[in-house]
């Protein structure tokens, strides 16, 4: 079956672009984790409409996880230009591997030149993405760009669509091995057997006005603690741990922190275990989401139409303010959209959650 894409695209080519032309493809990820985690419905659409295609996903090694045991991927390459591949030499190198893959379609979610650049010089034909100054001359199959007040998934998927590929499961996926899941369920033995509930807290975010204070985590975990017999589980990155003591200094009880000890994949197992998983809007609640744990996401400078992870058991509080959402004002030195977030707000919301109550 011949399926012409919509004509609502720019090409400089004469012909359609056509999906059964697609046999080697190529998906240019999104370098961070919950938007990685976002695109991931796009490669199983494309998987299933053309099963015997070879896709191959490039990304940055940070969020290689999101793709690593995807069944629906065939191979993860792994291209960083400020790291690995930053040198001219390590280019050349990586064009030549990649153009012996002999990929015929490539798709460019993420915006960057030079990963347009490098699939270009790796002779890759058809080079889907959206119109944009300079990528004008690389890209061959020019989509126009829908408004960027849509969802932000929505934006993502919208470049596969308008090539034809009908995305109709639009649930992120992530994968984990048993043996990842057995090596943390070892690691939380003790606090498995002693807890009602598990419940993960993120307090920290990629920009400090989207983290809702620390003083309000720490009271909040001491409440989940004392009146509902909670396991507190922190995450994060390394780089994450200072506000994560910050928290637990600031805390009377006892509690767990992963700060720095997992990779993406183990964090995934850790998450897994959770009853509940606290999130301030950021990667990890997009990873929560993906993994069907009920997870609760806090927004404030943020929209939530927007960037709000996607599941079946996500639940997004926010509180209506005066202000404009979203906000990039980083210099805001009141950031009253999350601190009138109480922590009887969330208290409340956790306990409905934890007990499936509405």
């Amino acid at each position: 079956m011949t399926i012409r894409v919509s004509e609502t695209y720019d090409t400089t080519d004469r012909e359609y672009m056509t999906m059964d032309k697609m046999n080697r493809i190529l998906v240019v990820s999104v370098n961070w984790l919950g938007d990685a985690i976002l695109m991931t419905p796009a490669l199983k659409a494309l998987k299933q409409q053309l099963p015997s295609s070879y896709i191959g996903i490039m990304c940055v090694k940070r969020v290689r996880g999101v793709f690593d045991d995807n069944p629906y991927i065939d191979k993860v390459i792994t291209f960083d230009e400020k790291t690995f591949h930053k040198g001219v030499w390590s280019k050349i190198s990586f064009i030549k591997s990649l153009k012996k893959k002999k990929f015929d379609t490539v798709f460019f979610v993420h915006r960057s030149f030079t990963k347009a650049f490098v699939c270009f010089l790796a002779g890759i034909k058809n080079r889907i993405g959206y119109t944009r100054v300079k990528n004008a001359f690389i890209v061959n199959k020019r989509i126009t760009p829908p408004d960027t007040s849509i969802k932000r998934q929505d934006y993502y998927l919208n470049v596969f669509e308008k090539m034809g590929v009908v995305i109709e499961d639009r649930y992120p996926e992530f994968f984990i091995s048993n043996e990842k899941i057995e090596k943390i369920s070892i690691q939380l033995k003790p606090i498995l057997d002693r807890y009602k509930y598990i419940v993960g807290i993120n307090p920290s975010a990629n920009w400090k006005l989207k983290r809702w204070p620390q003083d309000y985590f720490a009271q909040l975990c001491d409440l989940l603690i004392k009146n509902l017999n909670c396991g507190i589980v922190f995450i994060g990155t390394e780089k994450d741990n200072n506000i994560v003591e910050g928290v637990m200094k600031q805390m009377k009880e006892k509690s767990l922190n992963f700060c720095g000890k997992t990779d993406l994949k183990d964090l995934g197992a850790l998450i897994k275990h959770m009853d509940l998983f606290v999130s301030n809007d950021s990667g990890p609640a997009h990873l929560s989401a993906s993994l069907g744990i009920k997870t609760l996401a806090i927004f404030g400078p943020t929209s939530d139409k927007i960037t709000s992870p996607i599941g079946k058991r996500v639940t997004i509080y926010r509180k209506s303010v005066d202000c404009v959402i979203p906000c990039y004002k980083l210099e805001c030195l009141d950031n009253v959209c999350m601190k009138q977030i109480s922590v009887n707000d969330i208290y409340s919301r956790v306990e409905c959650l934890l007990k499936n109550e509405k």
